[in-house]
């Protein structure tokens, strides 16, 4: 209470209105995955040039940069881009890093050597040597303003006669002088000793089945210490069924008669029995014939390409995507940031189409990103389902392997084909993921977050993977396996929105968006109540502010119901607030909204009636 001690005229400021609730933002990304080059902790980009001057531009291979820029051709504003490198870290004159420097996606390749030679008043050599091939890069600066034009990343990350290997990065800032700023002199690898590593495992090859084109039909990969291993595939005279598979490695062979139909001599049940490699039949849901299933005849190379410790090979793991909360890298990195309401990893399928990694692998990293949604509740998880699936397959995976349950995640198939931004007049395909976050925005921006992101054309897509039927997408909606689908005269949709969770309550993908809007808008805008006197004042108080904000959201369409006492409830009062719960410092408000559900089944009921007489 103020004192008054003098006679006179008091003029006091008394807060008596409501506080109001402002809507939280619903369409902020986080893309976690390959770059050319940039920092490694989570940039804020807000579009598709401020990405390149970051990040740099598109790599082959690479998810990632087409991922965010389908984003932002699709209607994202905002997103966060979490970058996974195994980079070389080189130290400067000061102590600080002062450059970064990162392998093309080269995944099992042999790792690059360089060296710095410190060439005086801040200028330094680069040589970088891989194998028998060097490259030498001469009178490099870290200043950006270096009249020259000798700035590091401009010369090294030239694409055209920049390095063919690695890209780098300016860590060094600008506070301190360039010379003060440069690399130490030395000798930099990314094995820890640039010494030639033993033979590698070979990673997993895919035969196609002869009788459906690019559909892959075994799964041949080689085991622990097998080096140099080869798969041949010959036909048998007088039997359709069985075909001859050999397996030849540096020292060793085995050889099978097999074939695709279940007993005693199906191609998984013999050959896993042996000492060189494991075989998966990839086409057991597959409708076709044992005889079509077969791998055409010829001889395969199993190409090295699993990851390795620190003997000189490049090194991925899906460990990378996890990330280090302290660190603040990967996954664990995105929990320092509260404006995030999608999450996607698109280059984890990178490494699974290389070999890095098994699915096992994919399901870990996936798993633990749905574990990062649940644990942050405000927040949706969109996967990329894996490569070359027929839709029976993509529903066993789905089903039976992966068998993921989750209210904040949302799974999309199949691939979608895109221009190749590296190979003029070729295209590619790409994970969904990216497409689909910036469709999640432009629906967000045009209609709301209460409407599900469905129905809605896919920008930059030019074809599909694979076509998707009615009758196929009957097996797969009811999964939770959102399809995207070409019709006729209408482009290529988005054909579902579900998540992939066993409750109904929480089954429709805008659903779950909308109560992440509400919790965290709710969360935020009542962030003044710690500490104020819990009594009656205080419960209405609460009533009002949070009815106010939930009328708004009724008035934009998001709630169902003819009048806002239908639409949803604010309890704060004696009843769920008694004594002991006072007494304990707590103050209870209970809500309730009735969310709107998607029109997903559209039923006309058309029948004849009788002429008038």
């Amino acid at each position: 209470m103020p004192q008054y001690l003098s006679p006179g005229v008091y003029v006091e400021e008394v807060d008596r209105g409501s506080k109001p609730i402002e809507g939280v933002g619903t369409a902020v990304a986080a893309f976690i995955g390959f770059t050319e080059k940039g920092p490694r902790d989570a940039q804020l980009i807000t579009n598709w040039e401020q990405f390149r001057t970051t990040y740099g531009d598109f790599i082959d291979g690479a998810y990632l940069p087409t991922s965010v820029y389908g984003y932002f051709l699709n209607g994202g504003t905002r997103a966060y881009v979490m970058r996974v490198s195994p980079a070389i870290t080189i130290p400067g004159k000061n102590g600080n890093t002062s450059v970064e420097i990162t392998p093309l996606l080269t995944a099992g390749d042999d790792a690059v050597a360089v060296t710095v030679a410190d060439t005086g008043s801040g200028r330094f050599d680069l040589t970088i040597k891989r194998g028998d091939a060097t490259e030498k890069f001469t009178d490099l600066s870290v200043d950006r303003k270096d009249q020259a034009a000798r700035h590091i990343e401009s010369i090294v990350n030239d694409p055209a006669k920049g390095s063919k290997f690695v890209r780098v990065y300016d860590a060094s800032g600008d506070r301190l002088a360039s010379e003060v700023r440069a690399p130490k002199g030395g000798r930099f690898d990314f094995g820890g000793d640039g010494k030639a590593a033993a033979e590698l495992p070979a990673g997993p090859s895919r035969l196609n089945a002869r009788g459906a084109g690019d559909q892959a039909a075994l799964e041949v990969k080689a085991n622990t210490g097998v080096t140099g291993l080869s798969v041949e595939i010959a036909d048998i005279a007088g039997n359709d069924e069985l075909f001859k598979l050999v397996l030849k490695s540096t020292d060793a062979e085995e050889s099978y008669d097999v074939s695709f139909k279940k007993g005693p001599q199906y191609v998984e049940t013999v050959v896993n029995r042996g000492k060189l490699a494991k075989v998966k039949d990839l086409a057991a849901d597959s409708t076709l014939s044992p005889a079509d299933k077969r791998p055409a005849a010829g001889t395969t190379a199993l190409t090295a390409a699993a990851p390795a410790t620190s003997n000189g090979k490049v090194n991925y793991s899906s460990a990378d995507f996890t990330g280090d909360i302290m660190e603040r890298t990967g996954l664990a990195g995105l929990e320092a940031l509260d404006d995030v309401t999608m999450v996607s990893m698109p280059d984890l399928m990178n490494l699974y189409q290389k070999g890095v990694i098994d699915m096992k692998s994919v399901q870990v990293a996936q798993t633990a990103l749905m574990n990062h949604c649940e644990k942050m509740k405000n927040r949706v998880a969109i996967l990329d389902s894996p490569p070359s699936l027929t839709p029976q397959a993509v529903s066993n995976w789905r089903m039976k392997e992966a068998n993921y349950d989750s209210k904040y995640a949302a799974l999309y198939y199949p691939w979608i084909e895109i221009d190749n931004p590296t190979q003029k007049g070729k295209t590619m395909f790409s994970p969904p993921s990216g497409h689909m976050a910036g469709i999640w925005a432009r629906n967000d921006a045009e209609r709301g977050v209460h409407k599900a992101p469905a129905n809605e054309i896919v920008r930059g897509a030019i074809g599909l993977e694979r076509q998707i039927t009615m009758g196929e997408q009957d097996g797969l909606n009811p999964n939770g396996v959102n399809c995207i689908r070409a019709f006729p005269g209408r482009g290529i949709r988005v054909w579902g929105a579900r998540t992939l969770s066993s409750d109904p309550s929480w089954r429709y993908l805008n659903v779950r968006r909308l109560f992440n809007f509400v919790e965290s808008s709710i969360d935020r805008g009542t962030q003044w109540i710690v500490f104020e006197p819990n009594d009656e004042t205080l419960w209405a108080k609460i009533r009002r502010d949070i009815s106010s904000f939930l009328y708004q959201v009724y008035l934009s369409g998001a709630l169902f119901g003819s009048t806002p006492d239908q639409a949803f409830f604010v309890k704060c009062d004696a009843e769920v607030n008694p004594p002991a719960i006072v007494d304990a410092g707590i103050v209870i408000t209970e809500i309730g909204i009735a969310p709107v559900k998607p029109a997903e089944f559209v039923v006309f009921r058309i029948g004849q009636i009788s002429q008038a007489g």
